[in-house]
């Protein structure tokens, strides 16, 4: 069997899956035995996955469990189980299709899942019903499908309300197949969810943390001109040297998330980055040309955070 994901009935619905009764040409069926069904003898099988045919899920689970390939599928029979007392896990419910498949290769070795079984052997049916290591509903399916057919007893017609179970496990299989759909939708919307609340939080602290940075930056603008001769603005030049690489690396961690300065001075007027706080008038420059800033702008991909004020041409 796969490893199990989600399973239908961690929804309320019951498990679909199957159960694959292998056929070799003497006629005997391959069981193994099952830690998970109390080291009973049972046919290998396993759930059917999302958009997976009840035959190709036969096809798999013979391959995956016993290493065997298998031809020529058939439904036999389906077949249920409530809370199975000999299963590991209690409280259970399934619905399998149960399956009869043929070798492609009698020369095949089996090569067994470890977490699936322990051993297997090939018993005829007539052997099987008589045994009392056999799983309750294995033997019940063995003496209806395959006993009694081999005795001439069993009829054209398979198994009673047929169409009726083939109905009931189709309804199982669809409320299981919703109930997956809406599952997968919660995880995209919680994901989505999950990312919008991360970039929530990021931009908050950012528009917190920009008052700080634009303070700096005003600040760092009014320093005094210093002159190069004069000794005591030397070593005021370093400090501001210094000053303005700080300023640099507020600059580039704002950048690393995504925040830039709004361009202003040069810049024609867009109401969407800048607010107008007053006009001048120059004659070469062009109307709405922005001619200075009394305060930057930012923003974060094309969301503005905060407008840049600033200064017109008429």
């Amino acid at each position: 069997m796969v490893e199990e994901k989600k399973l239908a009935s961690e929804y309320g619905f019951p498990e679909l899956g199957t159960g694959i009764f292998i056929f070799n040409k003497k006629g005997e069926i391959f069981l193994i035995r099952s830690p998970k069904w109390s080291n009973q003898l049972l046919p290998c099988g396993g759930h059917v996955e999302f958009n997976e045919r009840g035959v190709d899920t036969a096809v798999r689970e013979a391959k995956e469990e016993t290493g065997l390939d298998v031809i020529n599928p058939e439904l036999i029979t389906t077949a249920e189980w409530i809370s199975p007392k000999d299963f590991y896990k209690p409280n259970k419910h399934f619905v399998s299709l149960e399956y009869k498949v043929e070798l492609v290769d009698e020369q095949q070795i089996p090569v067994l899942d470890s977490k699936e079984a322990t051993e297997y052997l090939w018993l005829k049916p007539e052997d099987i019903v008589k045994r009392n290591d056999i799983e309750k509903v294995t033997k019940e399916i063995v003496a209806e499908f395959f006993v009694k057919q081999k005795k001439g007893l069993f009829g054209a017609k398979k198994c009673k309300d047929c169409e009726k179970m083939k109905q009931e496990c189709a309804e199982y299989k669809a409320g299981w197949q919703r109930a997956l759909a809406d599952y997968k939708n919660l995880q995209k919307e919680t994901t989505a969810r999950m990312g919008e609340w991360a970039q929530m939080s990021g931009r908050l602290i950012l528009e917190e943390f920009i008052p700080v940075y634009d303070n700096f930056k005003k600040a760092f603008n009014h320093h005094p001109d210093l002159q190069a001769d004069n000794e005591e603005h030397k070593q005021m030049k370093n400090w501001t040297e210094g000053i303005g690489y700080i300023m640099k690396q507020f600059g580039e961690v704002m950048k690393e998330h995504n925040v830039e300065d709004i361009k202003t001075v040069g810049e024609k007027f867009n109401p969407e980055y800048h607010e107008s706080v007053g006009e001048e008038a120059v004659e070469e420059k062009e109307p709405g040309t922005i001619l200075k800033e009394t305060d930057g702008g930012y923003k974060m991909g094309e969301k503005v955070i905060k407008a840049a004020k600033v200064i017109i041409n008429k």
